[in-house]
């Protein structure tokens, strides 16, 4: 795979040992991808002067380890003809691919006047744009007016037909489904897939929309979510293998280490191959933690439990544990845990329901109480954030309190999808514009909330998914004996403390993999790809890759989350 947007991202690359360790981490994290080359993306700098030293510095990257890296040329629109005789020296001396527009550092928007020299030279060299594009909700298009969104995408686009203007990060936040559609008609426009959001269904949409010529893929440096994604699309393995490799066809000349023809195809078959070994039979056993059932009222997800099954057959997943997408917005949730042991009559042995309990809601207790004695449910779902109370409320703890009483784990839940592609009237608590609910981020002090309600009720069993910022913090501070000098701070949790791996920012598995299995350990970690709403693939990269055994993984996969509902 051709990835077409990696940011370089390292303290000093001055020197060519410093670069070579840049490119040797990189290597070590493609390779167990199927990633063969990526586009570097520089630093701007504050003059003309700073900016040619920087893409001079990515263009020594492509020359020092051409089969690695290509380059993206930088430079400033609103430093007129010095911004593009920068960017065509760029691409005519050091052969850098086209031109990275962003509008941090450069707050001009793609459609501004300034802008204009900038893809008139692109036309003239035959040379791609690649844009920073975003489709967020509110507060971002009044807070930040230079940022591109898709409409400014097609006024370029329209304004210079000849222009190849990529529209980066499908899925890095904000409405992917109305970006797509928005270009469609726009045949010079091509869309690169990378981004954090993994949800279902954006690949193939647009591989339907816009037909799988016009997609690049790209990770923005996401390697494993993003080569999940991919690898989870559900396409044609051949259109897999091409969409992997369409970033080549969009190389100029003077790349001098763009790939021949029959090499490019080589390579393009072997990744068919890939792709269609990797749809085989997984043998591991494996637990989704933190799956759903039910409508969702934004995206058509299969999210009955039998279309459920079956995406979990279609995956290799074992069992799910499983609850409510009705309980998360009925006024009632117990409306929703009736639904629920409705929708998995006849599917017990896959899938394990949970309850969604709202502490704030008069009789919840007589509910809890109901469900896990009559219904037999095995746990419980908190969801502060669409239930509008705080994470360490005392209408919490008194829930988890009662889940120790009942014998029976909770499991605390941020924000179900990416919150930059919100509906625009769902407005969650803490929301900061910014992925996830804040409850489970350092910011503002909300994870100390967290480790406030672990350590307020330590007998309870607790599953918490979506802190993958703060677990080492958690782990250390609610479950570890702290000696200091004299004083024993010996207040630990002796209920059992569980963390979803997921979301791990711009995961990196010679770093944050290796930090999360020294800091948190495999005995504290489980399984949740959130089926159905997200691809499992990018979510499995995270234990298929961590640097532990295969025994420690199965911890992982499915065996630490089994005993917590055996215990």
């Amino acid at each position: 795979m051709i990835d077409c947007h990696f940011h370089v991202w390292t303290q000093d690359v001055s020197t060519p040992e410093r670069r070579a360790e840049r490119a040797e981490q990189f290597r070590q994290e493609a390779d167990v991808l199927g990633i063969d080359r990526t586009c570097l993306i520089g630093e701007l700098g504050e003059s003309v002067e700073e900016c040619r030293e920087h893409n001079r510095d990515v263009a020594a990257f492509t020359d020092e380890h051409p089969d690695l890296f290509y380059g993206w040329a930088r430079a400033h629109p609103g430093w007129g003809d010095d911004a593009v005789e920068e960017f065509r020296r760029a691409v005519e001396e050091d052969g850098l691919v086209g031109f990275k527009h962003h509008f941090i550092g450069t707050e001009v928007n793609i459609t501004d006047p300034e802008f204009e020299p900038i893809a008139e030279a692109a036309v003239d060299m035959d040379v791609p744009i690649i844009a920073h594009v975003m489709q967020n909700e509110e507060p971002y298009p009044t807070e930040r007016p230079s940022e591109a969104r898709s409409e400014d995408v097609v006024e370029l686009a329209s304004r210079y037909p000849d222009l190849k203007l990529i529209s980066a990060h499908i899925s890095a936040g904000g409405n992917w489904e109305h970006r797509i559609r928005n270009i469609a008609d726009h045949d010079n426009v091509y869309l690169d897939l990378s981004g954090s959001n993994c949800e279902v269904g954006q690949i193939e949409l647009a591989a339907e929309t816009l037909g799988v010529d016009r997609l690049l893929f790209g990770t923005d440096t996401w390697l494993s979510v993003c080569a999940g994604k991919l690898d989870g699309a559900d396409l044609p393995a051949e259109d897999k293998a091409q969409i992997a490799y369409n970033f080549e066809h969009l190389l100029h000349d003077g790349v001098e280490n763009r790939l021949e023809p029959d090499e490019r195809e080589s390579r393009i078959e072997d990744a068919r191959k890939r792709f269609e070994a990797l749809a085989e039979p997984r043998e591991e056993h494996i637990v989704d933690a933190n799956a759903y059932v039910g409508q969702w009222p934004f995206y058509p997800f299969d999210s009955s439990a039998e279309q459920l099954v079956e995406t979990m057959d279609h995956k290799g997943v074992d069992q799910a544990i499983v609850s409510s997408l009705g309980s998360v917005f009925y006024r009632n949730p117990q409306h929703g845990n009736r639904e629920l042991l409705e929708d998995v009559a006849g599917y017990e042995d896959r899938l394990i329901p949970f309850a969604t309990i709202d502490p704030t809601f008069p009789g919840w207790e007589d509910d809890l109480r109901r469900c896990v004695e009559d219904l037999d449910m095995q746990g419980v779902r908190l969801l502060p954030a669409y239930h509008d109370y705080e994470i360490d409320a005392p209408e919490a703890k008194e829930l988890l309190r009662a889940c120790a009483d009942l014998d029976v784990p909770a499991m605390l839940v941020p924000a179900l999808e990416d919150q930059r592609g919100r509906h625009p009237r769902v407005f969650l608590r803490h929301f900061d514009g910014m992925g996830q609910a804040n409850h489970w981020r350092d910011s503002d002090g909300k994870i100390d909330d967290v480790i406030d309600l672990l350590l307020a009720v330590p007998e309870t069993d607790v599953v918490v998914a979506g802190a993958w910022s703060s677990g080492g913090r958690i782990i250390r501070e609610t479950t570890t004996v702290d000696r200091q000098d004299v004083w024993l701070n010996n207040t630990v949790r002796t209920g059992k403390t569980l963390l979803v791996v997921d979301d791990l920012f711009c995961y990196w598995t010679q770093t944050q993999g290796r930090q999360i299995a020294e800091e948190i350990g495999v005995d504290h970690l489980v399984m949740g790809p959130q089926l159905p709403f997200k691809t499992f693939e990018s979510t499995y990269n995270y234990t298929k890759h961590l640097p532990v055994s295969e025994d420690e993984k199965d911890r992982v996969r499915s065996e630490n989350v089994l005993e917590l509902l055996e215990s």
